[in-house]
This record gives C-alpha cells, structure tokens and sequence, in this order.
C-alpha cells in the first residue's frame, strides 16, 4: 500500500511509518510531500493519507496519528500501550506526558536536522523505535487474550459476522479468547445487511470499517478462519476454510451457517469447558 503525509517530518510522521512496517504492511510504499498537497496527492496514487487534519488516522483531541493507527488496525499489543503515550508526548506539548517523552522529542528534532531527506531520517529512526518496542515490551505485560481471526474478501461481512458471534459465544462459555475480522481486499464500508442483521441479533459490527488483514492479524493470531481466501499465518497456526452463503444473498441464511460453524468452534477451544 501507499502511505502518505507531510515531509520534514520529525516525530508522529516517523513513529507512524515504523509503525505500518513492524505491525500493518508487509511491503509498505511511503510518500512525503508539501501539507497543502498531501491531499491531492493521495488521491492521485491512490494513497492513504496520514497526519494531516481531517483524516482519520490523524490528531484527534489530544491523542496523536500514532494513537489513531493502533486504534483503526486494532493493535492490542501491550507494548504498543506503553509506547503510545511516549509518542504522544513527543509529538504535542505535553512533553511530560511521561518520563521519556522529552528525550523522544530531542532524539527526533536532532535526526530531523541531521538527515538529507524524509527518507534517511526514517532510516535513521527506525531502529530508536525498535529498540523503544523492546523497552517497552520489557516493561508492559505479555498480551493476554488469545485471538481468532475471521478474514473474508472485502472484510465487509461474512469475517464481522463471524467476528461478532464469535465474542457472543466465547464470552458465554467464559473463553478468554478475542476475535479480529479482515479482509485481503477490503472494502470501503460494511455491507449494509450484515451491520442491520448483527444489530438485529443485539450485537455490534466491528471493525466500523473494513480493514486489510495486518502483520500483526498473521503474527498473533492462534485460530484463522478464512471465507475462501489465501492467508499465511505463523507456523503452525491452523486456519479452517468455510463455505458460506453470501450475507447480501440473505442475512438469516448465512448468520445461521455461521452460527453453526461458530459453535463447533468455540466448543473445541472450550475443550470440554
């Protein structure tokens, strides 16, 4: 994919690339141009833009771009908490925000002055985020909840379905396990009758939107369940392939072929429980 924002950047707009790296995009392509044009731009290639007003993965009250990137690609890592306000920090006035938030501002204006281009200045940052991550890796308990993760096509439907039935379930029979819903070529909105049909059935459609299956999804994910597409968890992850009749053919038709599927699931993962 194509990430674009401001250049000279300095913290968020560093911070954020390595975050899309590490944990969103395998093969990300970066684009940094003058503000006034960031939007024109990313219309032009097709990029999605970031720090910059009035997106959404940018300054929102004030929580920062790297805040709004770890909350639209659902990155729970307890690491990545910690992380957040750091750069925070960093990247407003509240420099006290915690104990390394100076020294992140400082780090980062030096290597902003010290670098030919936007380019060098991430090659030079980048592993001064790594070697935060780890700190704070160090610091921060290890992820507790297991997760399944639901990928469908355009993420859109049959994967948030699954997602949301998944928690219903899993929460009834006391299973610490999450759910994630993606998909490989995601759509722009949810199809309008799953998000009627799940609040039909007291259950809320998440994502809001449809997202692209991340690094993160592939690395932490202990169950895949695929509507049909190609994904590559980690070694020894088992991913299950489930054919489903399409929501937009019909939302009871499919709700209750996934149910079913759902409850076969859930009742393994519970063993017995």
């Amino acid at each position: 994919m194509k990430w674009i924002t401001r250049e000279r950047a300095r913290v968020d707009r560093i911070a954020c690339p390595w975050l899309i790296s590490r944990f969103i995009d395998p093969a990300p392509e970066f684009l940094f141009v003058p503000a006034n044009q960031v939007l024109e731009a990313a219309k032009r290639e097709g990029a999605v833009a970031y720090d910059v007003p009035n997106v959404e993965l940018g300054h929102h009250g004030p929580r920062c771009s790297f805040d709004a990137f770890i909350d639209r690609y659902e990155l729970d890592d307890p690491a990545l908490a910690k992380l957040a306000p750091i750069v925070r920090g960093a990247d407003t006035d509240d420099r006290g925000l915690t104990p390394e938030s100076a020294g992140l501002y400082a780090a980062a204006t030096g290597f902003q002055a010290g670098s030919r281009d936007d380019f060098e200045n991430m090659a030079r940052q980048f592993p001064m985020y790594d070697a935060l991550f780890t700190y704070c890796r160090a610091e921060a308990p290890a992820r507790k909840r297991p997760r399944v993760l639901f990928v469908c096509l355009h993420g859109a439907a049959k994967s948030v379905v699954g997602a949301a039935h998944f928690r219903k379930l899993a929460a009834a029979r006391g299973l610490g396990i999450d759910a994630a819903a993606a998909g490989t070529e995601p759509d722009a909105e949810l199809t309008p009758r799953a998000v009627k049909g799940l609040a039909g059935d007291g259950l809320t459609a998440a994502p809001a939107r449809p997202r692209p299956v991340t690094l993160y999804d592939l690395e932490t994910a202990t169950r895949v369940v695929s509507f049909g597409c190609a994904v590559t968890p980690k070694a020894g992850v088992r991913i299950d392939q489930w054919d489903v009749p399409a929501v937009g053919d019909g939302y009871e038709a499919a709700r209750d072929r996934i149910v079913e599927k759902v409850e076969r699931l859930v009742a393994e993962l519970a063993g017995g429980r």
